[in-house]
């Protein structure tokens, strides 16, 4: 799960295990990834570029959501 797909600044006080879906026009750490899985690891970013079928849960949302061709589906309430 990701906590967010709507931001595209890192949040100022991140914690270990964190992960979102980084959003367009991404700034600051985040800059050149957007779509992609950050990850906060070891007071550290990790990205992860997705793949077709991924399937990831956006809490902030409360929606199950795939990765298609080029882009994250709308999502489907749960």
């Amino acid at each position: 799960s990701v906590k967010s797909r709507a931001q595209a600044t890192p949040p100022a006080s991140p914690a270990n295990g964190d992960r979102y879906i980084v959003a367009p026009s991404p700034t600051g750490a985040w800059a050149g990834k957007a779509g992609q899985i950050a990850a906060r690891v070891e007071g550290a970013w990790s990205f992860y570029a997705p793949k077709i079928g991924w399937m990831c849960f956006i809490e902030d949302e409360g929606v199950l959501s795939a990765y298609k061709a080029t882009a994250w589906s709308p999502g489907l309430a749960l």
